[in-house]
């Protein structure tokens, strides 16, 4: 108990620990409509597109979080234009996103000059570097896309159940559609100095995929998810911190102990 206390004691512990909870929510809440839309690739794509804006911000100076966003956002925009407005399957056009993503950042990355601690940071994560912007930033993107999630919820889930109906109902499924791929894109460049661009895409899903083995409502989905993407993050941290391992690879194990847990639950209760 004294050790607890005294690891609490330290500012960027604390810090830490608010961004461990305020992700555990924030992504797999968004992840229940990754999972349900079954765009577990297109989140992938879309972690490395950042890794390209990272790289371009290096190269031009600029501020990597604000690059990463703004170059995720228009892969994710022009994902949903292209599946859109040609005959390309969907996995297709994300697959072809996702080789020139990675095609570019690495080219980029080339082209600098000596050691950059930071691109690690993004890369691999690292929650105890979190800053108070970063708390700030988290917390309004999170406040955010949880409101618009909850007050347009309905129209979101008729697209992803039945595009068709939700058409034929009155839904715009175009402008909702690109929202929820906006959305995607956002948390995961937000998230990104936390869990890391390898691994971030496992916070979405592994979560929410936990979550629907046990859940019996689309209410119970997004409370269990949450709340299995928080015990991730608090475990995981503690655990890392406890044993000197990397933060965001012990959290991603950790939501993976959680899912295999459900899958037992479920395999018990049928």
């Amino acid at each position: 108990m004294n050790m607890i206390s005294e690891y609490l004691s330290y500012p960027f512990i604390q810090s830490a620990l608010l961004a461990s909870v305020m992700v555990g929510i924030l992504c797999p809440f968004v992840g229940n409509f990754v999972v349900l839309r079954r765009m577990s690739f297109f989140a992938d794509a879309i972690s490395h597109s950042a890794f390209a804006g990272i790289a371009a911000g290096a190269l031009l100076g600029i501020d990597l979080s604000i690059s990463s966003v703004v170059v995720a956002v228009v892969i994710a925009l022009l994902i949903a234009f292209l599946s859109e407005k040609t005959s390309l399957s969907h996995d297709t056009v994300i697959g072809i996103a996702f080789s020139g993503a990675i095609a570019s950042g690495m080219l980029v990355i080339g082209m600098l000059k000596g050691y950059r601690a930071d691109l690690f940071t993004f890369l691999f994560g690292d929650i105890l570097a979190i800053t108070n912007s970063d708390l700030l930033l988290i917390l309004c993107i999170g406040i955010l896309t949880v409101g618009i999630l909850l007050v347009f919820l309905k129209p979101f889930l008729q697209i992803i159940f039945n595009r068709d109906l939700a058409r034929v109902e009155g839904v715009n499924v175009r402008f909702f559609e690109y929202l929820l791929f906006l959305i995607i894109a956002i948390v995961i460049t937000v998230s990104l100095k936390i869990i890391g661009i390898i691994l971030v895409t496992s916070l979405l899903i592994v979560p929410a995929a936990s979550a629907k083995n046990l859940a019996s409502s689309m209410k119970r989905l997004f409370i269990l998810s949450s709340l299995f993407g928080v015990i991730s993050g608090i475990i995981g941290l503690a655990a890392s911190v406890y044993l000197n391992t990397a933060s965001g690879p012990t959290i991603v194990l950790v939501s993976i102990g959680i899912f295999f847990l459900t899958l037992l639950k479920q395999a018990v209760r049928r």
